[in-house]
């Protein structure tokens, strides 16, 4: 079976099936039903390209989600199509942080970075979260004060509203002289994070704010 989808395609399907499953759980118009299971099936579809016959014919099935246990089923057989993030080991971490002394990284099994588009932490020792993702160079990772406001709020990377804290970020100007701080509200749980973001974009969105000189 091939990987052929990373962790917020993944998320996006699995939103387009939660639509088709609340739909049937609060409507009982069959016309209605079938756009929007129509509608999540095309949308489905065109969240990733190329895709396999075998997970394009899993798509298709989404029209067929009546029940949560037909969900869940769904869900699973899913998850085989997800590419996991790549395991990063605790020396290369160590070296995207060279001055950060003591740094400790959980340990992340394979059926966890399937759901991930970015590994993070906090550290209540330093009131730190840590950051690192992958792209076109490799991994690469950054770091910022982490303040918990103990409220809900709206994340700035997955756009979902759940406990948030403010993350500052110093940014250097070239020359060395002067700085840039910027603070977004992000999720406090970075898993739960990962779990609500469906669109790669936003996340490298909120990587060009926080590390623009």
């Amino acid at each position: 079976m091939q990987e052929s989808i990373n962790g917020s395609e993944f998320h996006f399907i699995l939103r387009q099936a939660r639509n088709v499953l609340n739909g049937h759980m609060n409507a009982n118009d069959e016309d209605v039903l079938a756009a929007v299971s129509q509608m999540a099936i095309e949308r489905a579809e065109h969240s990733a390209s190329d895709l396999p016959d075998e997970l394009a014919d899993l798509i298709r099935s989404i029209g067929t989600i009546r029940e949560r246990e037909d969900y869940d089923r769904f869900r699973e057989q899913l998850l085989a199509f997800v590419r996991p993030m790549a395991e990063v080991a605790d020396r290369d971490v160590k070296k995207l942080f060279p001055k950060v002394k003591n740094l400790r990284m959980p340990k992340f099994a394979e059926a966890v970075r399937k759901e991930l588009t970015f590994l993070g932490w906090n550290d209540p020792g330093t009131n730190r979260k840590y950051i690192v993702f992958e792209n076109r160079r490799g991994f690469t990772g950054l770091y910022g004060q982490f303040r918990p406001s103990g409220k809900k709020g709206v994340c700035s990377i997955c756009n979902g509203i759940n406990e948030t804290g403010l993350f500052l970020t110093e940014t250097r100007h070239s020359g060395g002289e002067t700085y840039t701080k910027r603070g977004n509200y992000i999720c406090t749980d970075s898993m739960a994070c990962n779990r609500r973001l469906d669109d790669r974009e936003r996340f490298d969105e909120f990587i060009r704010t926080v590390t623009k000189s």
